[in-house]
């Protein structure tokens, strides 16, 4: 198993939000503002730093809208805190 890494999203709703994923991870999907999708990132090779860690973080971008289809939840990225239901 690879090392783990940090990964900053770039573009969609979750511009800027970092993970980590394990250093094998070249694809990323996360839920979507979009009903019945989910967001495709993928692996650029770019290093960022990323605010309050030594290392720096690979950017994934975004490429696009797939349908989630049958995707267990689990499997997919977290949407942002903000996106919860508003009172």
């Amino acid at each position: 198993m690879a090392e783990e890494q940090i990964v900053v999203l770039r573009g969609g709703a979750r511009d800027g939000d970092t993970t980590t994923v394990d250093g094998s991870v070249r694809r990323l999907l996360a839920t979507s503002d979009a009903p019945g999708l989910v967001d495709v990132y993928e692996d650029t090779g770019e290093l960022v730093p990323v605010r309050g860690n030594t290392g720096r973080g690979v950017v994934f971008a975004l490429v696009g809208q797939e349908p989630a289809g049958d995707l267990p939840p689990e499997v997919l990225h977290s949407p942002p805190a903000s996106s919860g239901p508003s009172a």
